[in-house]
């Protein structure tokens, strides 16, 4: 099925696209250009974009989709997947779906790796990133090994974390949409540089506030998760990051103002 009309900037107008044999859901708000595109996490749903998609739609036109196997869309065919091929997917998809370029991807943790390897396959249809709280491939590794041992107290959570983060992530039975990290990180290698692409990064404080973490570890924890987001700056010459350092990992649910002013920002250098 292809795409409808354009839609009003005060209407959303959900679209059903078939790829790869299996009918994935988006939601376009608003009109203009550059079109902004939104990819979620793992731990959250494409809807609770709705009220920043909702605000930026004010200014431009603005796209969110659900992934194979996530929201409305139908599981993946074939699994489990790497991020390239739900790139391949977005590419695809957002081409069937008559979203036309360029666009500005705005990433959250995951979300935030496949929006990078996007712009570094397709880096003529991508005019800027935003990047939430992004994936680092090196964050298992650092965060992981920085945890200190199990004790026999320790809550569920906080042991089912610890399993996560210290090799659970190796199987992609780990995920609800069958993600293979070791792959998706060997792909990630091939990203050095963006060029001169305008990136904003924010920043949360998500060991701070992670009701996972003991909190007597949280204060080694959160300087490892900044420098790898610092990392970021390296892709570009243009890149520039801000904190968000009041909000946990999903600042989209805790401060959603940050990502709607950054992303209104780089609207706004992208058009001058």
């Amino acid at each position: 099925m292809g795409a409808t009309g354009a839609p009003s900037r005060d209407d959303v107008s959900r679209q059903e696209v078939e790829i790869n044999g299996g009918r994935l859901v988006s939601h376009c708000m608003g009109s203009g250009s550059p079109a902004v595109i939104l990819e979620t996490g793992l731990g959250a749903e494409g809807d609770e974009w709705s009220r920043i998609q909702r605000t930026i739609s004010e200014v431009t036109l603005v796209w969110r989709y659900d992934r194979a196997g996530r929201g409305g869309s139908d599981p993946a065919p074939t699994s489990p997947r790497s991020a390239g091929m739900m790139v391949e997917d977005l590419h695809e998809l957002l081409r069937t779906a008559a979203i036309r370029g360029p666009y500005l991807l705005v990433g959250h943790s995951f979300g935030g790796l496949l929006v990078r390897l996007y712009a570094h396959r397709y880096p003529g249809e991508v005019c800027g990133l935003v990047l939430v709280d992004a994936m680092h491939p090196d964050q298992f590794d650092m965060i992981g090994g920085a945890l200190q041992p199990s004790r026999p107290d320790d809550p569920p959570p906080l042991r089912n974390f610890r399993r996560f983060w210290t090799g659970g992530w190796r199987d992609p039975a780990s995920t609800a949409e069958r993600i293979d990290f070791a792959a998706s990180f060997r792909e990630m290698q091939e990203v050095r540089s963006l060029g001169r692409l305008p990136i904003h990064i924010i920043t949360a404080g998500t060991a701070t506030h992670s009701p996972f973490i003991p909190e007597a570890s949280r204060p080694r924890l959160q300087p490892l998760w900044d420098e790898l987001q610092r990392s970021f700056l390296s892709l570009s010459p243009l890149a520039t990051q801000s904190s968000a350092l009041n909000s946990g990992h999903f600042v989209q649910r805790e401060h959603p103002e940050i990502i709607v002013d950054a992303v209104k920002a780089l609207i706004d250098q992208v058009r001058a």
